[in-house]
């Protein structure tokens, strides 16, 4: 019995309980429970004349913590690119930029950067822009 067998059994029956339904959840993804649930499945569920070689057993555990692991790096990576324009962001403080956000473009020094929702916001003029629409920066020209 193959994994993709089982997983599209377990949509409507439970393993544990035959007699039972199960309700489907929109659950998208699995997760470590319902690998090792699958995996004990599939071990119970096998011919005892032919059981599952060592080196399928290894090679779907392989795949299931490299999926995991991606997953985490994936998470990190984002953490870091938001960490990376935020701190970015404050460079724009005292810079004159140009900001287009749909059909309104604005420009002007920038005097204050805040977070909002974790996204960096940038205040020119009085008026607060998402610094993902910023178009261009440059250095303000002094004053006399």
């Amino acid at each position: 019995m193959d994994i993709s067998s089982i997983v599209s059994k377990t949509n409507t029956t439970d393993f544990l309980n035959p007699g039972e339904t199960k309700r489907t959840t929109g659950q998208s993804t699995l997760g470590v429970n319902d690998f090792l649930k699958l995996i004990t499945v599939q071990l119970t569920s096998q011919d005892p004349l032919k059981p599952m070689e060592d080196t399928q057993f290894i090679s779907q555990m392989s795949s299931f913590t490299s999926l995991e692991q991606m997953k985490g790096l994936s998470k990190n990576f984002e953490e870091f690119a938001t960490e990376q324009r935020i701190a970015s962001s404050q460079n724009y403080l005292g810079k004159e930029v140009t900001v287009s956000d749909g059909d309104v473009v604005a420009s002007g020094v920038v005097s204050k950067v805040t977070l909002i929702a974790g996204k960096p916001e940038l205040t020119i003029n009085g008026k607060t822009y998402s610094a993902a629409d910023v178009t261009s920066v440059k250095i303000p020209a002094p004053s006399a």
